[in-house]
């Protein structure tokens, strides 16, 4: 199975995040890498798909994904990462997770930001869009994680839906029954309390038993979780000059 990356190039910190990702693939047995949109000129022995990213944030991932999805080179099923994944421990198979009942979801969100943000807004669309396609129950795969996306999967949930799919990992997930493990999420915010309890009171023990990880740019690099995936993988990938 490959993987694919989604992929905008951040001169600012010279893609770093991506680097290390790509290191953490050691840990799970996969084909060739891609990465659709913009390649770092450090990247080597890596397929690379040009997408223009001159668009919004979402258009350019979805336009991205669907490039990926139009594209022979790239196997059938393929793992969809992003810079920010990594994967900490060996495994043979990348698992189908998910976040739970998305209205539950929402309502802890609605709970935590009574100010709201557009992230929460789309979520609620979503769920009324969900539910009026006869999904009684949503479930969101709103985590950061890697997931298994089907190229054919993709073009007809395009071909279904029209407009931009925001969270597309949820529409993905419920449309074709994906299911799986409900955990929680992983990624790591500096400056912020996790949803994990156990992260909080022991942020190093928390990371140590995660297989998988997330960190955003600023807990990446200037924080407790950059400073422990550095350390995890500090020799280069076949996938870095």
């Amino acid at each position: 199975m490959d993987v694919v990356y989604l992929f905008k190039e951040d001169p600012e910190n010279n893609s770093q995040e991506l680097r290390y990702s790509l290191r953490s693939l050691k840990n799970i047995p996969h084909g060739k890498v891609f990465i659709v949109g913009e390649k770092p000129d450090w990247a080597t022995n890596i397929g690379h798909i040009p997408v223009s990213q001159s668009k919004t944030k979402g258009e350019n991932v979805m336009m991205n994904l669907l490039t990926a999805a139009g594209s022979e080179q790239i196997s059938d099923d393929f793992i969809m990462m992003n810079d920010d994944f990594f994967i900490m421990k060996k495994i043979q198979n990348m698992p189908d997770l998910n976040f739970g009942d998305m209205k539950s979801l929402i309502t802890r969100y609605v709970t935590r930001y009574p100010e709201g943000s557009g992230y929460i807004d789309n979520m609620k669309k979503l769920y009324e869009v969900l539910t009026e396609l006869g999904y009684g129950q949503p479930i969101s795969y709103e985590l950061h994680v890697p997931m298994v996306i089907n190229r054919q999967n993709v073009q007809e949930l395009r071909r279904s839906v029209s407009g931009l799919l925001y969270q597309f990992r949820t529409f993905y997930g419920n449309y074709f029954h994906i299911g799986g493990d409900t955990v929680g999420d992983v990624k790591i915010f500096i400056n912020s309390q996790h949803n994990d309890p156990s992260y909080n009171n022991d942020p190093k023990g928390y990371m140590s038993r995660q297989t998988l990880l997330s960190a955003t740019g600023g807990s990446f690099k200037n924080g407790k979780a950059g400073d422990f995936i550095k350390r995890a993988f500090p020799e280069k990938s076949n996938y870095e000059i």
